[in-house]
Formats: structure tokens, C-alpha cells, sequence
């Protein structure tokens, strides 16, 4: 049995992954991989699905879309050209023993990422059920909507953490307006629906990708 395999045996990973030096001790567990898995499109995670790259690399090409009771386990870096999107209430689990890399994070499950997360637009999680595992999280902006995750470092332009309403008049000035008018509509799955045709999520953003 492989050590991600291993990790799933846990109802959650914050036992394991809770602290940067419990993240370092896993991260050296995780045996070395030159391969690399490419995903050409989307990746879709249907509800209850568990999917394990032991790769050193895995690069999708389109968006990673995780439904409830999903978990992805990578050994190595994530790539991820589009968007990675968790829109729930339940738990998903997704992990890279290296770095996650996209364009945009709308994450609600349980995110660890031994490596660093990397996002060219937002980082974006919500609600208090679950939480993030990161040494360093990196993005144009990063929030936390009712969610304390657990990131020794934040490097953002735009860094915005409390309720909803607390940080609903700093959210306007920086979702684009379709997204700002989705997120309007009072739960989290119009937004991702906007996220998942590749519309823009921050003003300013680089036109969508053909």
C-alpha cells in the first residue's frame, strides 16, 4: 500500500498534515517520480469517486472539478490550466505531496498542498467545515469567506478574510461584474458554473481561454 493510499484511510487530514513540520516529515515519505500524467480537458471528480496519480507531475489541461465525497491524490505537482472548483456542502479532499498551480481556486472540502499553492487569479475557499494545509499560498487575491485555513504565509495583492458580509463591500470592488452579479444570487454554485465556462473572476482579468 502506497503512502497516498495510506492517507486515505483518514477520515481528515489534519492530523497529518496540521503543521509545517508534520507537512515536511510527509513530504519526505513521498517517494520521487520523473513520470508525468497529462489530462487533456476537463478532470471531473463525480460524487464518491477516489482517484490516485502516484506521478511526479500530472498537468491537466482543462479545469479539475471535484463534486462532494470526491477525493484526488497526487504525489507530485498539480497543474491545473483552468480552474480547480469543489462547490458544496460535503467533503472532498484534494492533495499534491508538490505545488498546485492554476488559474483560479473556488474550494470548499479539505485542500493540502506540501509544495505551495499557486494561483494566477484567486484563491478562494469558504466555510469553516474543512480547511487549507499549505506552507505558502500565492495569488492575485486571496479569500476566506467564514474559513480559518491553516497557511503559514500569504502572499497576495488583495487579501480579504471574515463573513460574507463583513467583506461583501471589498468583494465588489474586486470580483469582475458577471462574477460579483453570480455571487449575488445567494450560493456559491452560480459562481462556479461561471468559473467552469472559463469567465473571468477578478477585474482585469486576461481574456478567457479558447
Amino acid at each position: 500500500m502506497s503512502l497516498l493510499q495510506k492517507l486515505m484511510e483518514h477520515a481528515s487530514l489534519h492530523e497529518p498534515c496540521g503543521t509545517a513540520g508534520k507537512r515536511a516529515q510527509l513530504k519526505a515519505g513521498l517517494p520521487a517520480s520523473a513520470a508525468t500524467k497529462q489530462v487533456d480537458g476537463d478532470l471531473t471528480l463525480t460524487e464518491g469517486t477516489d482517484l490516485v496519480f502516484e506521478e511526479g507531475r500530472v498537468h491537466v489541461k482543462g479545469h479539475l472539478l471535484l463534486e462532494d465525497q470526491s477525493r484526488l491524490l497526487v504525489a507530485g505537482d498539480l497543474v491545473v490550466e483552468g480552474n480547480i472548483i469543489h462547490e458544496g456542502f460535503d467533503y472532498a479532499l484534494l492533495f499534491a505531496g508538490g505545488s498546485i498551480q492554476a488559474d483560479n481556486l473556488l474550494f470548499h472540502g479539505e485542500l493540502v498542498a506540501l509544495g505551495g499553492l499557486t494561483l494566477r487569479g484567486a484563491a478562494w475557499t469558504y466555510y469553516n467545515d474543512y480547511s487549507t494545509y499549505a506552507d505558502t499560498l500565492t495569488a492575485r487575491a486571496v479569500v476566506a469567506d467564514d474559513r480559518a485555513d491553516a497557511v503559514d504565509q500569504v502572499h497576495a495583492d488583495t487579501h480579504l478574510q471574515g463573513h460574507s458580509q463583513v467583506i461583501a463591500g471589498a468583494l465588489e470592488q474586486l470580483l469582475h461584474p458577471e462574477a460579483w452579479s453570480r455571487y449575488q444570487q445567494g450560493s456559491y454554485a452560480a459562481l462556479a458554473r461561471h468559473l467552469r465556462q472559463g469567465q473571468p473572476l477578478l477585474r482585469d482579468s486576461p481574456p478567457p481561454r479558447k
